[in-house]
């Protein structure tokens, strides 16, 4: 996710572990990438270019151990401008992440949909609700990031909470 756009939402198939070579070959270097060339300026949030101030940008991940793994790394080292290597960002936090505000909204508009039948259902749904997200709400999670940042350094690192 950007501050006005998505990539494509990736299904890890069913029984796949999400290794470092998976997360590197398939998520970082086929997703990643393909959603980061896009040069449109206008359309919905999967359609339109992602970056389009790379100079600014920051390539942020959590502390799951395919993103730090070394493949992974090197990766990002070399395909990343504004790429923070593992330790620069905190591991664990939720509060400072803004797609954990995301998987959230996607929850809640799933939510709001008929129960799924069955896996295929389900997925469509949620690709559904992915495609949805408007860019005022992406750059609203953006905006509040420097308030956000403040509110954790009085907690000294606590959860800021709802």
């Amino acid at each position: 996710m950007s501050y006005c756009a998505l990539s494509e939402l990736h299904i890890v198939p069913k029984g796949q572990t999400i290794t470092a070579g998976y997360y590197a070959e398939e998520i970082l270097k086929n997703s990643l990438l393909s959603a980061m060339r896009r040069k449109r300026k206008t359309g919905n949030v999967l359609s339109i270019a992602m970056l389009p101030e790379m100079s600014k940008s920051i390539f942020q991940q959590d502390g799951a151990p395919a993103h730090h793994a070394k493949i992974s790394q090197e990766w990002c080292k070399s395909n990343l401008k504004g790429f923070w290597a593992k330790g620069i960002w905190p591991g664990n936090s939720p509060d400072l992440n803004p797609i954990e505000n995301l998987w959230s909204i996607l929850q809640t508009e799933v939510d709001t949909m008929a129960p799924s039948t069955n896996t295929e259902m389900l997925i469509r749904k949620v690709k559904l609700a992915w495609s949805q997200i408007q860019p005022d709400i992406l750059d609203k999670m953006y905006r509040g990031m420097p308030e956000r940042i403040k509110k954790c350094i009085k907690l000294k690192g606590g959860y800021i909470g709802k």
